[in-house]
């Protein structure tokens, strides 16, 4: 009698234990696409400090495609070919991928500790420097802010709050990052069509210190995203001159080779003049031009406004995921040897901005 007595209270505990479990995933969803809600209604610069750190220093629930990503973008300011980096933390969904044609495992360990893909890559001016891909544990401090994972052995720490952080990867990367000029330093954004969506924050600040052993002074782009999505085709880039002024383009495609775009973004910040020149609607045509190097071609224009940019790649890297569903990102290091802004009252050309330097992203997914 005691026996039963004593099995039928351990099954109840854990039933219990069950159920208080399945409550906090449903209190943690419902808080993940509260956020999503959140960020689709500032969708721009006006976004506080707590809300940046809020969406950066956390482990959202994800439910099936679901996916977060962590990415860290650096560009120096010196040389005919700056130093560039990127380190990408990626979770989603689901414990099996492979990345980069290699097994890992994303599983959640805990509430704010799961398994990663941590990886990255630094142009250091002549060579660039594949970092490896570590499936690593990863752990985010919300109250700390603090992210810790690892690349190869080399630990990786982000801490710090807007606009202030400090960015360490091992003997290899050892930077501090604090608030420059800009027009504009930070952004939410959000898309939300239940039950999917996609949110981000950006900051973009300046960064000095060393890499790779030697000093570096230049430009950092911190985004968080998360959302519940399938993987897709997109191209994405920002270029930062260095007159302090900057130029951004997003478009969704179709598929890999589509022409077609939707969701287009396009807006140039004009640092001499303090303000953000936002195309509305804009049409936009990409094309690349083989040669000698690689350049891609951006174009668009709206009612009153038209822009011309040439960007020659210097590097090239390359990610691929498979695991519900395949993704591939090639980011390609970019010079612009071209710059045209036309508006109903002024033009912009390349000698108005320096040189610049920046990232272009040619992406594309599948859902299988």
């Amino acid at each position: 009698m005691f026996a039963q007595l004593q099995n039928k209270l351990i099954v109840d505990s854990e039933v219990f234990l069950k159920i208080k479990s399945k409550i906090s995933e449903a209190k943690s969803l419902k808080e993940t696409y509260s956020l999503l809600q959140r960020l689709a209604s500032i969708n721009g610069s006006n976004v506080t400090d707590s809300v940046l750190d809020r969406v950066m220093y956390s482990a959202e629930m994800l439910p099936p495609l679901g996916k977060e990503y962590w990415w860290f973008l650096f560009f120096g300011r010196d040389g005919e070919k700056p130093i560039q980096m990127m380190l990408l933390l990626f979770r989603k969904y689901g414990q099996n991928m492979l990345f980069n044609d290699k097994k890992f495992v994303l599983k959640k360990l805990t509430e704010n500790s799961f398994q990663a893909v941590a990886t990255g890559w630094v142009y250091d001016g002549n060579e660039m420097h594949n970092l490896g891909d570590t499936n690593a544990v990863t752990t985010v401090y919300p109250e700390r802010k603090r992210v810790e994972s690892d690349i190869q052995g080399q630990k990786m720490v982000l801490s710090g709050g807007f606009p202030n952080y400090k960015l360490k990867l091992g003997d290899i990367i050892d930077l501090e990052i604090r608030k420059g000029e800009y027009v504009e330093d930070k952004y939410a954004h959000g898309v939300f069509i239940p039950p999917v969506g996609m949110g981000w924050v950006d900051g973009f600040l300046d960064a000095e210190g060393t890499v790779l052993g030697k000093g570096f002074n230049g430009t950092a782009h911190l985004q968080k995203v998360f959302g519940i999505t399938t993987f897709g085709s997109f191209h994405w880039g920002r270029i930062f001159f260095n007159n302090g002024s900057s130029t951004s383009f997003f478009c969704l495609k179709t598929e890999k080779n589509s022409k077609r775009y939707f969701h287009r973004s396009l807006s140039f910040h004009d640092y001499k003049r303090k303000k953000v020149i936002k195309f509305k609607n804009p049409k936009l045509k990409i094309s690349k031009k083989e040669g000698k190097t690689l350049v891609w071609i951006v174009e668009g224009h709206d009612d009153d406004k038209k822009i011309r940019i040439a960007l020659e790649v210097y590097v090239t890297n390359q990610f691929t995921m498979q695991g519900g569903g395949s993704q591939t990102y090639i980011e390609y290091a970019v010079i612009p040897r071209e710059f045209s802004l036309k508006t109903a009252n002024q033009v912009i050309t390349l000698s108005d901005l320096g040189k610049g330097v920046g990232t272009f992203e040619d992406a594309y997914g599948s859902l299988i």
